[in-house]
């Protein structure tokens, strides 16, 4: 049987250099980075002033997607959060919004969140929420009727505290929903183009702390510059700025060099270390899942090749 895949057989960036020239570039002016590209937030707004690498407004709809190259190695593209990124380093999701876990459905006569429709209403927490702060991201039945559904998020309205609030979505809803129903809103794992109202968060990926907030993504190749966060009213939610936003590509797969937080052996299981912000350590099957495996023998604080396995 054949692999279904998605997956572009060359990749958009460049994760072998950081320019696109040709050999008889003869121009002043320098040239653009083949390792990064960035947009306006929202996707649609005025093209940003600076940026690094190309502009591309149209980056958005690329993240998460991914590709193989001819030695086997595997990369995807995220969206970065406000801090830069660093070769070397283990990278993870945005850190989960645990006001948007639990959320009450409404079914008004306006909106019945039936099967085969794409809109439902959804009563907000406590925590003001900004517009599109979870666009790019999955809304996930928890309980209740129509419960297991995974939608991903189009857009959603700015609401706030315990106001209802209108998502719209990509994928058609699979079941009915009624008021016994209750959703997570759950952010792109790649990265996104918003941020919350509180302290205007990024909802980009992050190099893995020390205390898991998400999910280990991958493993940093090159730097990446930070994302310029868009900023929001911390009343309603609406955006009053537009941000930059900066993509890249990780590595999620195969042979890459990362930093190393323990004396490690050739063959050893290694997993994000609880010590040391973005590096690696011996994994162990109670506090440490394995992402990848030792390549050679390594000491603490030296950058080392793994084999990854995400």
């Amino acid at each position: 049987m054949s692999k279904i895949t998605q997956q572009p057989s060359v990749g958009i960036l460049n994760p072998f250099g950081t320019a696109i020239t040709s050999s008889n570039y003869t121009g002043t002016a320098t040239p653009i980075s083949g390792g990064q590209a960035y947009s306006a937030s929202p996707a649609n707004g005025a093209q940003p002033g600076s940026g690094t690498g190309f502009y591309d407004p149209n980056f958005c709809t690329y993240v998460g997607e991914k590709f193989a190259t001819s030695d086997g190695r595997e990369f995807v593209v995220v969206a970065n959060g406000g801090v830069a990124l660093v070769a070397g380093k283990v990278v993870s999701s945005p850190a989960q919004i645990t006001t948007a876990l639990g959320l009450a459905m409404t079914v008004p006569t306006a909106t019945p969140a039936t099967a085969g429709t794409y809109q439902i209403l959804v009563t907000n927490l406590s925590t003001v929420l900004s517009v599109n702060q979870f666009q790019g991201g999955y809304l996930v039945t928890q309980t209740g009727t129509g419960a297991g559904q995974q939608l991903k998020i189009a857009s959603h309205q700015a609401a706030i505290g315990s106001a209802t609030f209108l998502v719209t979505l990509e994928d058609a809803i699979q079941t009915t929903l009624d008021a016994t129903t209750k959703v997570s809103l759950v952010y792109n794992p790649y990265g996104g183009l918003s941020a919350s109202a509180a302290g205007a968060v990024s909802n980009g990926v992050i190099v893995a702390p020390t205390t898991a907030s998400g999910v280990p993504l991958g493993v940093s190749v090159y730097p990446i510059a930070a994302s310029t966060l868009p900023t929001f009213n911390t009343t309603t939610g609406l955006q009053t700025a537009n941000g930059t936003i900066q993509y890249g590509l990780i590595q999620t797969h195969g042979p890459v060099a990362c930093l190393i937080d323990s004396t490690t052996t050739v063959g050893y299981p290694l997993g994000p270390s609880g010590n040391t912000a973005g590096a690696l350590l011996v994994a162990t099957e109670t506090t440490v899942p394995q992402i990848a495996i030792a390549m050679t023998t390594q000491v603490s604080t030296d950058y080392g090749m793994v084999f990854l396995q995400l």
